[in-house]
């Protein structure tokens, strides 16, 4: 009896996902209420959170990047993957300004483009979360791979 492991990037890419999103999400509010409420120790955990999700945005991304090679694509979730992929680089675009701004822009201006740049942030992370959701539960895309 032969047991044969097929490696799919696909089946990989949400596993990886999930740690960054967190990361990014609780950033993100966590510098809100601690910037809000005038509590450094949780607006410092938020950046911290911010900085750490914004590096393992990369093997996330390229996992979903390498995995679509696997994928047979079809007409019915053509478009659900087009929007993934479109707010997944701009969640990545936005948090890069976001950090961008933190490094090199101090005043208020400064302040006032990464609260800006780190809500656009926000809101891409949770459109790219909700058509990856679509991808998963209403096409069963990762688990298709399995059953071809």
């Amino acid at each position: 009896m032969e047991s044969k492991m097929n490696f799919s990037f696909a089946l990989i890419h949400p596993l990886l996902v999930h740690f960054p999103v967190g990361l990014l999400f609780t950033g993100v509010l966590f510098e809100t209420y601690g910037k809000l409420r005038s509590e450094p120790a949780v607006e410092r955990a938020g950046a911290f959170n911010l900085r750490l999700g914004y590096l393992f945005i990369f093997p996330a991304l390229g996992a979903g990047l390498l995995g679509l090679s696997d994928i047979e694509m079809r007409d019915n979730f053509r478009d659900f993957i087009s929007k993934h992929i479109l707010f997944a680089f701009s969640s990545l675009f936005a948090f890069s300004l976001t950090l961008l701004a933190s490094r090199f822009l101090h005043g208020r201006m400064g302040k006032i483009l990464y609260t800006i740049f780190s809500f656009v942030g926000f809101f891409c992370i949770l459109a790219t979360g909700y058509f990856g959701g679509e991808l998963a539960h209403r096409f069963d895309l990762p688990l298709q791979l399995g059953m071809d």
